[in-house]
């Protein structure tokens, strides 16, 4: 029930975007070695609003605790943080919105929070997507039933968080405001509880104001309840003489009790756990041991009068001899209640003797989850929700919905595909994150998985053990990341801990592991291609052309055009090891065509060449960018030298603030989705995931050659699969735009995909 009740709310939200960076290269400035920054920005989701408007003027407080419990920084508005230093480390941050009930806010406003655990690396940059919550409830008065309308001359009722509550934010609803449909907020206690205090006056007796009370126990953020106040013309006994009475809806149940007189009304009932867990969570025993105590306490300060079990599970529990309703008090006599008990024994147990007028007492659901048999077989695995109502003698009604749980001491997740890990696939051609949760009250110690090729035998299992940084206590789950793993495979895992039976098994297969041609840069030849004649290509010959330059255009018409490759093999001092690529800018204005031709190779088309390109447009029309590709690769790494000049050349002048600055290079990668039967890229393609190097000049050292290493890691957006791959290096980051300096060079070798998460050196 609380499911479906989080679920019908989960689009009235708002989704707050946290961007938490850890400073690299020259934005290290100002910190300290083994510090990061964290940084914010919030937005709505405007695609659903509670108001039906957009609340762009809406401050956030934020609060950062570390892991010892401290709060490391406190702002009471994100729009006065722009940058926040920390030390590496896990944090967690809360966002709350600082909205104040005005003075003409009469019925409150929603307000918003979220909670994200989030990890600082010094040289990382990861973004964090928070959402935050409703975390107050609507209401409404939807009718006072006719027969008070004609016999009151007033009467309101007023919603607050508790009963002495004071604030201005307390809502009353009169005719006036359930003529108008008025809707409300309000904040309920940690405990989901808010109060309904309903005063009406006699038309006969107008000098007597009576007034009644209810308290709702289980409300949750994001609940809606709609009230309608009725006359109590039944009169049942069991009312105790109460005269009205409350029809409660909500989007997942509805229910009507009476009014208590306000001077009579004592704390509502209480159903607890008896080892003292959380009632929201399931009360466990394990499948292979059955060993656990199912025991719940019941409290009633006004004494009880009626206790009732309840359940829909007539398929199982009842098949396993819970009826499918309990009563104990109420209208039973003692001897009823103990013919109960005779019935139920090996099933369900409570304190002795009767439960009326009693405080306290106790309900055990042991037998049933762990001795008791239909056709020879215990309860079978699984969760049985059951509903424990407790009715006390100040006609105060309490539901308790609990879970009854037969499972195991975790309950297995899955691989993470089709979801993304900072940035990156959630499962890949070498490595997988795979996820699980505990079923018990506390943290088992030892969390990890075993994992395996599928079917292998018992000795093929491996352990990974989990870090503490991915363990999430508040929800009970864990992931680890399974790293060597062989591409196209399937593996199963299982989750394990200290004294604890392994979970059951999952299964997920790698992604396919696809590499690119001619990364070392040592094959190539010169021939004739795309139209023109004495060109240098760096495709392997006889085998498929992946990559393109420029090359064919700089070598068209010979000594009447430039007459020149722009992307060249080198050796020797020139090199790295073995050949690598040189890549330069050279300016051109012969025969009616202004361009700078900039030395570039990329995954790709050129051409073909077959008339002079009078235009940037035209020139522009000769590159096809993009070869088919569907690996999801994490990041590239490779040897560069780079020498650039100074920015002399503006063929369109898009740039001129630009002219008279030092040129940079450029290497990236964009994986990219252009869909079925699409071979032309399209002008805005969808791009799946992207890195890139952008840099000045270098300075290697003389054993290398000159060359720096280099390494970026691709970013995903999505978990989609690419259907192409767009892969560049070129000497003048701007050459696509005929923008750059003439005779600025690139030198490039020994490039290598990266598909391990440990292997990036930014971290996973």
């Amino acid at each position: 029930m609380k499911h479906l009740r989080y679920m019908t709310y989960a689009m009235g939200r708002i989704a707050c975007l946290a961007l938490l960076a850890g400073m690299v290269g020259c934005a290290r400035s100002g910190l300290d070695s083994g510090e990061g920054t964290i940084s914010f920005s919030f937005r709505e989701d405007d695609a659903v609003t509670v108001k039906g408007a957009v609340r762009n003027d809406v401050g956030y407080t934020l609060d950062i605790v570390d892991q010892k419990g401290d709060t490391v920084a406190h702002y009471g508005d994100h729009r006065t943080v722009r940058t926040i230093k920390l030390r590496e480390g896990v944090y967690t941050v809360h966002a709350k919105d600082n909205t104040e009930a005005s003075e003409t806010s009469l019925f409150g406003e929603p307000r918003y929070g979220g909670t994200e655990t989030v990890t600082i690396e010094a040289g990382r940059n990861t973004p964090v997507l928070m959402v935050c919550k409703l975390l107050n409830v609507k209401v409404q008065v939807v009718e006072f039933a006719q027969e008070i309308r004609e016999n009151f001359q007033e009467y309101s009722l007023v919603v607050k968080p508790t009963e002495d509550y004071a604030g201005r934010d307390t809502l009353t609803f009169t005719q006036t405001e359930v003529d108008a449909q008025q809707t409300g907020w309000i904040d309920q206690t940690e405990k989901g509880r808010f109060v309904l205090i309903f005063r009406a006056v006699n038309r006969q007796s107008p000098e007597k104001r009576q007034i009644y009370i209810r308290t709702i126990t289980d409300a949750e953020p994001a609940d809606f309840y709609r009230f309608t106040v009725k006359l109590n013309t039944a009169g049942d006994p069991s009312d105790g003489g109460a005269m009205f009475r409350l029809s409660v809806k909500t989007d997942t149940k509805e229910y009507e009790f009476p009014f208590g007189v306000k001077d009579q009304t004592r704390p509502v009932p209480t159903v607890t756990r008896a080892d003292g867990g959380d009632i929201r969570e399931p009360l466990m025993t394990n499948v292979d041991t059955r060993n656990g105590q199912i025991r719940l306490n019941v409290h009633a300060d006004a004494g009880i009068q009626r206790l009732r079990v309840r359940h829909e599970s007539a398929d199982v529990l009842l098949k396993w001899g819970l009826p499918a309703q309990v009563t104990l008090g109420g209208d039973n006599d003692m001897a009823t209640d103990e013919a109960q008990r005779g019935q139920l024994a090996g099933i369900m147990t409570w304190d002795e003797g009767s439960v009326v007028g009693e405080t306290d007492t106790w309900l055990d659901f042991s037998g049933l989850m762990n001795t008791a048999q239909s056709g020879g077989e215990l309860l079978p695995e699984g969760n049985y929700a059951v509903d424990v109502e407790v009715y006390d003698f100040d006609n105060q009604m309490v539901t308790q919905t609990v879970t009854l749980a037969v499972a195991r001491d975790f309950a297995t997740g899955g691989a993470m595909s089709g979801q993304l890990v900072n940035g990156m696939p959630g499962v890949g051609a070498r490595y997988a994150y795979v996820t699980a949760k505990w079923m018990g009250d506390q943290t088992p110690t030892g969390l990890g998985f075993q994992y395996r090729e599928l079917g292998a035998g018992d000795n093929a299992w491996k352990t990974v053990s989990v870090g503490e940084a991915d363990i999430q206590e508040a929800e009970k789950s864990f992931r680890a990341l399974l790293s060597g793993l062989a591409p196209e495979t399937l593996y199963e895992f299982r989750p394990v801990g200290d004294d604890l039976t392994p979970g059951t098994t999952a299964a997920f297969a790698t992604d396919a592991l696809t590499g690119l041609p001619n990364l070392d840069f040592e094959g190539g030849s010169y021939g004739s291609f795309d139209g023109a004649s004495d060109v240098y290509d760096p495709n392997i010959p006889g085998e498929s052309r992946f990559w393109a330059t420029g090359n064919p255009g700089g070598k068209y018409m010979g000594s009447m055009g430039l007459n020149k490759n722009v992307t060249l093999p080198v050796t020797g001092d020139e090199a790295r090891t073995g050949t690598s690529l040189w890549m330069t800018s050279y300016t051109v204005s012969k025969m009616g065509v202004n361009s700078l031709a900039s030395g570039t190779i990329y995954s790709g088309t050129f051409g073909p060449v077959s008339g002079i390109p009078t235009t940037s447009d035209d020139q522009r029309a000769f590159v096809h960018y993009g070869q088919p590709y569907t690996a999801r690769p994490l990041g590239l790494k490779g040897w560069y030298k780079y020498i650039p000049q100074a920015i002399d050349t503006d063929i369109d002048n898009k740039y001129p603030g630009l002219i008279g600055q030092m040129d940079q290079c450029k290497i990236y990668i964009s994986l990219e989705k252009w869909g079925s039967g699409v071979t032309k890229r399209p002008d805005k393609p969808t791009v799946v995931g992207y890195g890139e190097l952008m840099s000045g000049a270098t300075s290697g050292s003389a054993d290398q050659n000159g060359y720096v290493p280099f390494e970026f890691k691709i970013t995903y957006t999505s978990a989609d699969v690419p259907d192409h791959i767009v892969m560049c290096a070129t000497c003048s980051y701007l050459s696509d735009d005929f923008c750059g300096g003439a005779g600025s060079s690139l030198y490039i070798d020994d490039f290598e995909l990266i598909w391990e998460p440990e292997r990036l050196s930014a971290g996973r």
